[in-house]
């Protein structure tokens, strides 16, 4: 489903070129209170409020349009909201009656004269999506700016409102009005996500809305009022809070119950996966290419993946317009088509791992997933598009395993952490079905990070770190090199790395292993120099977790309104060595400690020493990414728990060289 339809039978008429003046030339006066408000008691730490938000929609007449005024507190909200975007489909949409204002705090009004600018946000599939961008005048903090505009779109376009009730801040206060066409819905149609037009029957909408608050309903269409509306929850780790704010979505429906139109999407879905996977010369002539006869099946399905893993992914590098592609000769039918050119969408290349398993004689399923870092998947919402990533389900072995090819150097048999534990609709030998793909276990995502360290008697630091990943991390460290380079990657890497060890130590990246190669662990190489410690009189203190003295603790709020999603399970093992040089002993480890969190979660760490070593081996292991609000308080005090524990010191003492050396020399543990 689109987010415009269209009247069917009719030219696409442009409504706005003999478009009047809408707006009047009066604005609202400001209160003296807002005049010289400087802390909001709603909103203490707000960094700009909404006095007002006002939008209202008229599809009988073809016009959204919206109306703010915005209190300015902070610097942050200066920063953030003296500059105005406003969305737009080009060819659609036109951006029209663009008026606004400042109003300082001693009632001075510098009104906006400027001309908004254009940028592009997205292009996809013949659409772009386009935004007027303008920037309020003189801003200051304790400034009040107000703006308005109206977006027109073709006399023959409707566009449903999507009303975000929650915003980034809070609101005062907020008008909501929505006017239907005013025709027949049947004479409308609506071109769903396979190019199938069909026809409107139902004007439906999605709404969570405040505790207590109606949506008034009429002969005249919709309209709601809302007061004191909190911002959405910026909580660390919070699921996508798209599936969880307060919001009202309205939208065109064709005529069928929710699970008769998920049944059938689902169908139109599967029979374009099936056509576009299709057997061909093309598809048999690449498996033979890449499998031999006495190949099993896991070591055929190993082979196709590597050799689609290959094929350039344009959803990582660009996608290539259809210009381009028939300058070269290349069009896209099938998956023997993105066999022939070497490249394809992520989409078009899961497909081709699919139609290559099933030459291959496997039992290969697709699957449309939510992402999960973008929404959940609410099948109460007759809305196709909220499934975006295709997947791959093949039987190997008598089980069935998933796979991610169209994330580009996803290990084998893995998939993105986006695509785990997310409802989507998959084909099955009964025909397609909604169903949840599985959580990963833990120890398919592993880093280890190994330190060996030289300190001197006057503190110097030098050594070197090797740090082994699988899985997501190694994911996001290849997937960042191919949007940028290897050089920006190293970097990137170096500074995250920088803001987790000990003060005073320098990490400087030295090389990867295997960057390039899913099916191997990636390798990290670092050089440390630079100094560690703190010295008063005979003691020198040194942090007791290497790779932990600088990370702060999750979680810092004692209360939550949501879930928490850490994204992935995982496990992390740090191993440091430390050899002192002579004039320096160990005085007193850290104690060694144990946390678990139910069967959730495992925090170890263990000290030791060896003559002049000093040994640190810690190991955090993550069962599960996903907690229920109720179960934040445990999960918090089991993070701040092993928080603590990293904080723990190594206390040293310097003495005589001679002593020093006796003392090593003795082999005391």
């Amino acid at each position: 489903m689109v987010r415009s339809v269209r009247r069917c039978c009719l030219p696409a008429v442009l409504l706005w070129l003999c478009a009047a003046p809408v707006f009047g030339a009066s604005w609202t006066q400001p209160t003296p209170e807002e005049l010289k408000m400087t802390v909001d008691p709603a909103a203490p730490d707000a960094p700009a409020v909404y006095l007002l938000r006002e939008e209202i929609v008229n599809e009988a007449v073809h016009y959204h349009r919206v109306y703010a005024r915005i209190k300015i507190l902070t610097e942050k909200g200066k920063e953030e909201y003296s500059d105005v975007e406003i969305p737009y489909e080009k060819g659609v949409d036109n951006v029209a009656a663009v008026e606004g204002r400042t109003i300082h705090a001693d009632g001075t009004v510098v009104p906006f004269t400027g001309k908004p600018y254009q940028k592009e946000l997205l292009k996809a599939g013949g659409v772009r999506i386009m935004a007027k961008v303008f920037s309020m005048p003189d801003v200051q903090v304790g400034s009040i700016v107000e703006y308005r505009y109206e977006l027109q779109y073709g006399e023959y376009w409707y566009s449903p409102p999507r009303w975000l009730i929650q915003q980034p801040i809070y609101v005062h206060k907020a008008h909501y009005q929505f006017v239907p066409p005013a025709i027949e819905l049947n004479e409308l149609l609506d071109t769903d996500a396979f190019g199938v037009r069909k026809p409107v029957s139902r004007l439906l909408y999605l709404a969570d809305l405040p505790q207590g608050t109606k949506m008034k309903e009429d002969l005249n269409g919709y309209e709601l009022t809302v007061e004191n509306i909190p911002p959405v929850p910026d909580e660390e780790y919070s699921p996508p809070m798209n599936s969880f704010s307060e919001r009202v979505f309205f939208y065109y429906a064709p005529s069928m119950s929710g699970a008769d139109y998920w049944n059938g999407m689902g169908k139109e879905w599967s029979k374009e996966v099936d056509r576009f996977a299709a057997p061909s010369d093309t598809i048999r002539q690449a498996v033979m290419q890449v499998t031999a006869p006495g190949d099993s099946d896991e070591v055929k399905l190993r082979k196709i993946y590597s050799a689609v893993m290959g094929l350039e992914n344009t959803s990582f590098t660009r996608e290539h317009s259809a210009a381009e592609n028939r300058a070269e000769g290349l069009h896209v039918k099938t998956a023997g088509d993105i066999w022939a050119q070497k490249r394809g969408t992520d989409d078009e290349i899961t497909w081709l791992f699919i139609a290559m398993a099933r030459m291959a004689g496997m039992k290969a399923d697709a699957m449309i997933v939510a992402d999960r870092d973008e929404n959940f998947l609410n099948t109460g919402y007759l809305n196709w598009d909220q499934l975006e990533a295709e997947i791959a389900i093949v039987t190997v072995g008598g089980k069935e395993k998933y796979f991610d090819p169209g994330e580009r150097y996803c290990a084998f048999g893995q998939l993105h952490w986006r695509h785990a534990q997310v409802q989507g609709m998959r084909q099955t030998d009964k025909g397609p079905t909604l169903a949840v793909t599985p959580e990963g276990p833990y120890t398919e995502n592993r880093v280890a990070r190994l330190a060996e360290l030289k300190m001197g008697a006057d503190g110097a630091l030098q050594g070197v770190i090797r740090i082994a990943m699988t899985g997501v991390e190694a994911l996001r460290w290849r997937q960042r090199a191919l949007v940028t380079d290897e050089a920006t990657v190293k970097k990137e890497f170096e500074d995250e790395m920088q803001q987790r060890v000990p003060d005073g130590v320098v990490v400087k990246m030295n090389h990867f292993l295997n960057l390039t190669d899913p099916a191997s662990q990636l390798m990290a190489v670092m050089d440390v120099s630079g100094s560690m410690g703190t010295a008063t009189g005979k003691h020198v203190f040194v942090p007791g977790a290497f790779f932990e003295a600088r990370v702060k603790p999750p979680f810092g709020e004692a209360k939550r309104q949501n879930p928490v999603d850490l994204h992935y399970p995982y496990v992390a093992r740090d191993e440091v060595s430390l050899t002192l040089a002579a004039g320096l002993t160990m005085e007193s480890l850290p104690t060694n400690a144990k946390v678990l969190l139910k069967n959730l979660a495992l925090f170890q760490e263990v000290y030791g020493s060896k003559g002049s070593e000093y040994q640190q081996v810690r190991q955090m292991a993550m069962g599960t990414p996903l907690y229920k609000a109720e179960e934040y308080s445990q999960l918090r005090d089991f993070l701040q728990a092993a928080s603590t524990q990293d904080q723990e010191l190594l206390v040293l003492k310097r003495v005589p060289v001679a002593a020093a050396t006796g003392a090593a020399g003795s082999g005391a543990q």
